[in-house]
């Protein structure tokens, strides 16, 4: 076979890590052009997205940095792919080009759910929009100095986080302690400090076990946070939040983390979609029905064929099947028998603010937990192990 082309759409951690794995295992079997398409001329670590809100700490890399040479890479974004033609359309700054390719690897990720774009506050979904709420609350705190009403002293130092998953826990978690930390510096007074996590669930990260959203509770109780449970928010007007049960909360900032869905994108593709809009994809991490096409990370439906668990969207479960995939793609080219996806090992890691947070490690007959520094310094290590940060 001559030189193969493979195509990467994609550079979250799923794209980066599947082409360091496709780099090891069939760069040295064939001669192998690879090539990266992405929006942006850089990484971004969007498990870190809560940093920038709490202080200037940038989090996007430069592809030169992640990728020194042997990958090219096309800031564009893909429009259409044609299996019989094995062809890539996409729009960069010069208009629409094609692509030949002999494998493609989707890996476009998942976009931040949000109910309705007009319910209010802003959703933390990007750098700049982390950037934005950084401004936002330190401006609150400097115009709260000068504030004449009690209330509307009280509401620009609260901020109200909506949904707690990793991210709201994260972020509320941050928010409290250097809101608390900025307000002293300037002459307010700490305790004033405000913010609340609006958690629709009995209690926090139902995943794990009981103690698991106990300990995260604790954490967030010495750190300030009043978490409400069992409620939703409806909506943000005029910096007034309006929960389901009817409860109201003056808020200077209101910030949206609810979740993930797959990225839309994968709509116009005609690829084939699960209901929810993920790609059908074999044990194999093969597209259905679409040869020399493979996906994994948020926008994939991968199942393990032995328990039939699904896997979930998180950077840890990508990297891993980005990992597999250089095999299994090497078995493919040489025409043998492929590896198969397995579910990996229960483990969920959060940050707690500065230096602090707490691991959790679910093995078959015992619950191990790391908090504290220890806990911070695993935490660490996974997000720079995600973004491939030495």
């Amino acid at each position: 076979m001559n030189k193969i082309t493979c195509v990467v759409i994609g550079g979250g951690y799923a794209g980066i890590h599947a082409i360091k794995s496709i780099q090891k295992n069939v760069g040295r079997k064939k001669s192998l052009r690879i090539i990266l398409i992405d929006p942006n001329p850089y990484h971004i670590r969007k498990v870190l997205l809560f940093k920038p809100v709490v202080g200037k700490e940038g989090i996007k890399i430069p592809w030169k940095r992640i990728f020194p040479s042997g990958v090219e890479i096309i800031q564009g974004s893909v429009t259409s792919i044609n299996k019989e033609e094995k062809t890539i359309i996409f729009q960069n700054g010069k208009g629409e080009e094609k692509l030949i390719f002999n494998t493609v690897v989707i890996a476009v990720g998942s976009s931040f759910h949000r109910d309705n774009s007009n319910n209010g506050g802003i959703t933390l979904s990007s750098p700049d929009n982390a950037e934005y709420i950084y401004k936002k609350w330190n401006e609150n705190l400097k115009h709260a100095l000068n504030a004449t009403s009690p209330d509307e002293k009280e509401k620009l130092m609260t901020v109200t986080i909506i949904g707690a998953g990793i991210s709201g826990i994260e972020t509320s978690a941050a928010l409290a302690e250097q809101m608390k930390n900025t307000a002293e510096d300037i002459g307010l007074n700490p305790k004033k400090i405000n913010v609340f996590l609006i958690n629709s669930k009995k209690s926090l990260f139902m995943e794990g076990p009981t103690k698991l959203g106990e300990k995260l509770e604790d954490r967030l109780f010495q750190l300030g946070v009043k978490v409400l449970h069992d409620t939703r928010a409806k909506q943000e007007i005029d910096g007034i939040v309006e929960l389901d049960c009817g409860q109201q909360i003056p808020s200077g900032l209101c910030i949206w983390t609810t979740g993930l869905v797959p990225n839309p994108i994968l709509s116009t593709w005609n690829i084939p979609l699960t209901t929810d809009g993920r790609i059908f994809v074999d044990n194999s991490y093969r597209v259905v029905e679409m040869e020399g096409m493979y996906s994994i990370g948020d926008c994939a439906r991968i199942v393990d064929p032995r328990t039939g668990k699904e896997d979930q969207m998180t950077c840890k479960e990508a990297t891993i099947q980005a990992r597999r995939l250089g095999r299994i793609m090497k078995a493919d080219i040489l025409y043998k028998r492929t590896p198969v996806h397995k579910t990996p090992l229960t483990t969920y890691c959060f940050g707690l603010g500065e230096k602090q947070g707490l691991v959790w490690v679910n093995l078959p007959k015992v619950n191990i937990y790391l908090s504290g520094k220890i806990g911070y310094w695993i935490r660490k290590i996974t997000w720079d192990i995600a973004s491939l940060v030495k």
